[in-house]
C-alpha cells in the first residue's frame, strides 16, 4: 500500500486543520499536476482529499483525470475517491481489486495500535474513503465494515493524537453515521450523530453542525419521533456552514425531515410546501432518493394520487438499485407501497408484497392492519405483538401496532390498555399518522369509551378533519398450494391432461380446482384467470 509522503510534505506541516489553510493545498496540487509528478498528486489526495472535495473540488476533479491510469490502479484510496466522484453504480470487481491492495487492521486492539501510529492518518483516510466508495456504489454491508474500522480509528487517534486528529474524527464520525442510517441501523446512526454534532466546533468542516443535525432530524422523523426531528430541525436550520456545490446536499435530509414532520402532523399546507423543494432534488443523490419517494407516497396516502405514488415507488426501485437492498428505506418503501395497495382495495396484492418481504416493524404494522380488516383477529394480534417485540423499534411502528392490538383484543379492558399506551406514544412523539391510517370506525368507537385527555382531543380533532385512508373490510383472495400449483402449471402452457399427470389426479379433480380459482377470481375463462393472477401478484408476470 502507498503510505509514504513525498518531499513536499514536511513544509506543510502536520496537515491542513482550518479552511483557510486550503490555499497551500491547492497551490502544490495544481503546481504538482503541469509539472506532472504524480507522487505529489498522489499524496496530496491520500491525505487531503476530503478537504479538497468540500472547499476546493474543482482542483481535485483536475487532478483526478490527469492522473494516468496506472497509477490510479496501483493507489486503493485515490481509486476510491474517484469512484466516490464518479458516482456510478455498477460493477465493483476493480474497486474490490483496488481496496484489497490497502490492508486496514479489523481486530479493535490492532485498530487502537494502528491510532498511535504515524500510519494513523493515512488509514483513517483510507477506511474513510473505502465508506464512501462502497456506499455510493450500493454496497452497504462492505460500507458497514468500513465504517466500523473508522469509527474505532477515529475515536482512538483523537484520545492518542490529539492535536492532529481532533478537527478530522467529526467529519469522520458524520460519515460512519450517515453510512448507518442508510444501511438502516437507526439507533447505533443517532449516537455516532449526535457525537459527530458536539464535536462539530472541533472541525475544520463547517457544514459538520448543520450536516449531522439534518441527518438526525431525517432519522427522528423516519422513526416517528416528530417532537425530537423538531428540535434536530431547528438545528439544522440555524446550523450553516456548507460552501458550494455540498449546500443542497447537506440541506436535502432538513428537507425531507421537514416534509415527513408535516406528513406526521397531518398538516397538508406545510407538507405540499415541503415536498414543492423536493421535487427539484431528487436526483442529486441516488441514496436519498428513496427517502424523498417515501415521504411523498405517504402525502399520497393521506391526500395525493395513490396509483401515482405506486409508480413513483417502482421507478425508485429501479433507480436506486442495488443501493436499496438491505437498506433501511427498502422496509420504509415496503410498508408504504403495502399501504397504498390496501386504500386502493388491492389487499391481495398488499398481502403478496408482505409475505414476500423480510418481517420488521412496520411492515408487521401494515400486516396487522390487514389482518385486522380481513376479520381475522387472531392473527392481527399475533403480528402486532411479533412487531412489538423488535429490538429499537420505532415509536411511528410501535404506536400503529398498539392501536392494531387495541382494535384485535377479545376485550375492551385489553383494547383501552393498548391504545392508552398509543395515546401515551403520540402524545410524547408528536405522531398522528398512525390514528389515521387505523380503520376509522372501530378506533373511534374505543376512543369514545376512554377519559378524555389533551392528546386524545387532538386526537379526536384529527380524525374528524382528515382522510380516511383505510377502507373498513377487504376482500383477500386466498389460493390453496395446490391452485396455485395448477395456474402455474397453466402458465407454463400445460394442458388439462398435462396438468392432471404432473399431479398425479385425475382430468376432473384439475377442473375442479380451476373452477374455484374462477369463482376467487372473480373470472370465467383461464386466460382471465392467468391474467388477474398476474395483477394480483399471484403468478410471476410475463417477460
Amino acid at each position: 500500500m502507498h503510505i509514504g509522503r513525498n518531499r513536499y510534505f514536511p513544509s506543510l506541516g502536520a496537515g491542513f486543520l482550518h479552511p483557510t489553510d486550503v490555499a497551500p493545498v491547492t497551490r502544490l496540487l495544481t503546481t504538482a499536476i503541469q509539472e506532472e509528478d504524480w507522487d505529489t498528486v498522489v499524496s496530496v489526495i491520500e491525505y487531503e482529499w476530503g478537504i479538497l472535495m468540500a472547499l476546493d473540488l474543482a482542483t481535485l476533479d483536475r487532478a483526478l483525470q490527469a492522473l494516468p491510469a496506472r497509477v490510479l490502479s496501483n493507489h486503493p484510496i485515490v481509486f476510491a475517491v474517484r469512484e466516490i466522484r464518479l458516482n456510478i453504480r455498477g460493477e465493483t470487481d476493480a474497486l474490490d481489486q483496488s481496496v484489497a491492495q490497502f490492508q486496514l487492521p479489523t481486530d479493535p486492539d490492532d485498530l487502537r495500535d494502528r491510532a498511535r501510529t504515524e500510519l494513523a492518518r493515512i488509514s483513517l483516510s483510507a477506511s474513510t474513503a473505502f465508506m464512501i466508495a462502497y456506499r455510493v456504489h450500493g454496497r452497504h454491508q462492505r460500507a458497514l465494515h468500513y465504517a466500523r474500522i473508522t469509527e474505532e480509528l477515529a475515536r482512538r487517534a483523537r484520545v492518542h493524537r490529539p492535536t492532529e486528529f481532533a478537527p478530522r474524527v467529526p467529519t469522520a464520525l458524520l460519515q460512519v453515521g450517515i453510512t448507518k442510517l442508510l444501511v438502516g441501523d437507526l439507533h447505533e446512526a443517532s449516537l455516532v450523530l449526535r457525537e459527530a454534532y458536539e464535536l462539530r466546533h472541533e472541525s475544520w468542516d463547517g457544514r459538520n453542525g448543520g450536516d449531522a443535525s439534518g441527518k438526525l432530524a431525517l432519522l427522528y422523523a423516519v422513526r416517528g419521533e416528530i417532537v425530537e426531528a423538531d428540535r434536530w430541525l431547528e438545528r439544522h436550520d440555524d446550523g450553516g456552514g456548507a460552501h458550494g456545490w455540498m449546500v443542497p446536499l447537506v440541506q436535502l435530509s432538513g428537507a425531507i425531515a421537514r416534509a415527513l414532520i408535516a406528513i406526521a402532523r397531518v398538516d397538508r399546507a406545510a407538507a405540499e410546501a415541503a415536498l414543492a423543494t423536493l421535487e427539484l432534488q431528487v436526483n442529486r443523490e441516488r441514496s436519498w432518493a428513496p427517502f424523498i419517494t417515501y415521504a411523498q407516497a405517504q402525502h399520497a396516502l393521506l391526500w395525493g394520487d395513490r396509483r401515482a405514488a405506486l409508480q413513483l415507488i417502482e421507478r425508485t426501485r429501479v433507480f436506486a438499485g442495488r443501493s436499496l437492498r438491505h437498506a433501511g428505506s427498502e422496509r420504509l418503501l415496503d410498508a408504504v407501497e403495502a399501504s397504498l395497495l390496501l386504500a386502493l382495495d388491492r389487499p391481495t396484492e398488499a398481502s403478496v408484497l408482505l409475505d414476500g418481504r423480510d418481517r420488521n416493524a412496520h411492515t408487521a404494522a401494515v400486516a396487522s392492519r390487514l389482518a385486522l380488516l380481513t376479520d381475522r383477529k387472531p392473527l392481527a394480534r399475533e403480528l402486532a405483538t411479533a412487531g412489538l417485540a423488535e429490538e429499537h423499534i420505532d415509536a411511528g411502528a410501535q404506536t400503529e401496532l398498539l392501536i392494531t392490538s387495541a382494535l384485535a383484543d377479545d376485550s375492551d379492558e385489553d383494547g383501552r390498555r393498548h391504545l392508552l399506551q398509543a395515546i401515551a406514544t403520540t402524545a410524547r412523539t408528536g405522531m398522528l399518522t398512525p390514528f389515521v391510517v387505523a380503520p376509522r370506525r372501530p378506533l373511534r368507537q374505543l376512543l369514545g369509551t376512554m377519559s378524555p385527555s389533551e392528546t386524545h382531543a387532538r386526537i379526536e380533532r384529527t380524525l374528524a378533519s382528515s382522510p380516511e385512508p383505510t377502507p373498513e373490510t377487504v376482500q383477500l383472495v386466498e389460493l390453496t398450494a395446490t391452485e396455485r400449483r395448477i395456474l402455474q402449471l397453466s402458465a407454463e402452457g400445460r394442458t388439462r391432461q398435462d396438468i392432471a399427470q404432473a399431479l398425479y389426479v385425475s382430468a376432473n379433480t384439475v377442473k375442479f380446482h380451476f373452477r374455484n380459482v374462477y369463482r376467487k377470481l372473480g373470472v370465467d375463462s383461464r386466460e382471465d384467470a392467468l391474467a388477474t393472477a398476474r395483477r394480483l401478484g399471484l403468478l410471476p408476470t410475463e417477460r
